[in-house]
């Protein structure tokens, strides 16, 4: 592969450090390729070399050939940042489940579980490189860890540099600057991947802990809006609309139904449908717009049965935010609709 690809690989790769704003199988054995010496045809010139076995870049990585390490192993995330950083000078990402590769022997393999990173730069700690190197290898070790990668990221196409970029983005490598070494802490019932990333200015850790993926978001059922009404006097739901209208759009029909259904279930219950916005735009016609919505909740609700006077509607516009509207994450929250329980 041409330097120039290379270097011009390595720019792409390059990104900013930023603050923090996330099952085991056993495959077919290690097969590396082994190539005999040539042997001579009968004209005397050299015949093609006989190749046995898969080629490297195609053998699979056997995660039973791993040890399992029969030590324990400390608190998620395991591995801690240096003694004296401040909050300005520790960089950290993490999520209760994420996907990502990790590359084992000279492939990848796609990861899930619980993820975090941690950054720090080495001039905050007054350490080196190699001292920084040598303390996490060191806890890794104790940890029964052991090293799983034969290449980087680069080294998985080194001809390719689109490749090149498309692995550092699966395997998220920050900078393409870093070292790259993966280790897999074999437990009897967890697999712990620990990859550590270094060069002569900061250091970069990543501890993916498998587990399966656990539902958290769930259908608003009648029972669910019962019990919060309950425990609280109101529960809000997210009804979705078409933008800008208080037309009801088929997947918000649902929730809609579920009213329904806990109204026929409790014949006492009383019910104000608030229609609240989040604060793009006039506010007047915010306030305004929520009553629509507020008023088309309530419209299905009486064509579905319930009688009128158990129902109020009313459009609060942007007046309660329940996030903030800095954000789109907080905008959506904002645009709700509340169930709140009448006495």
């Amino acid at each position: 592969m041409p330097k120039y690809s290379v270097a011009i690989a390595l720019i792409v790769l390059s990104l900013p450090l930023v603050a923090c704003k996330p099952k085991a199988s056993s495959l077919s054995p290690d097969a590396p390729a082994t190539t005999v010496a040539s042997s001579q045809s009968a004209d005397g010139t050299a015949a093609a070399p006989v190749t046995k076995g898969a080629p490297a870049s195609q053998a699979q990585f056997d995660i039973e050939k791993v040890p399992v390490s029969d030590g324990a192993l400390p608190p998620f995330p395991y591995l801690e940042y240096p003694s004296g950083l401040g909050e300005g000078e520790r960089f950290t990402d993490k999520a209760n489940f994420d996907s990502l590769h990790v590359i084992t022997g000279k492939q990848l393999r796609k990861v899930e579980g619980r993820v975090e990173s941690h950054q720090f730069y080495l001039n905050a700690t007054q350490m080196s490189e190699t001292e920084a190197r040598r303390n996490y290898e060191n806890l890794i070790a104790q940890m029964g860890g052991v090293k799983v990668n034969d290449v980087t990221p680069e080294g998985l196409s080194p001809d390719s540099v689109d490749d090149i970029i498309a692995n550092a983005r699966k395997t998220r490598i920050p900078d393409g600057s870093l070292t790259y070494d993966v280790y897999l802490v074999r437990k009897p019932d967890q697999l712990v991947w620990i990859v550590l990333m270094a060069n002569n200015s900061r250091i970069v850790t990543r501890v993916i802990a498998e587990q399966p993926f656990k539902q958290t978001i769930f259908f608003v059922t009648a029972d669910a809006m019962q019990s919060q009404l309950a425990s609280a006097g109101h529960v809000a739901l997210y009804i979705n609309f078409d933008t800008d209208k208080a037309a009801i759009r088929p997947d918000g029909r649902p929730a809609v139904d579920e009213i329904t259904k806990l109204l026929e279930k409790d014949p006492s219950l009383k019910l104000t449908i608030e229609g609240h916005t989040d604060n793009v735009g006039d506010s007047a016609h915010n306030k305004a717009l929520s009553q629509q919505r507020a008023d088309a909740v309530m419209g299905l609700l009486l064509a579905g049965g319930i009688v009128k006077d158990r129902l109020n509607a009313v459009g609060l516009g942007d007046a309660k935010p329940v996030a903030d509207n800095q954000d789109d994450t907080g905008r959506a929250k904002n645009r709700r609709v509340e169930l709140v329980k009448r006495t």
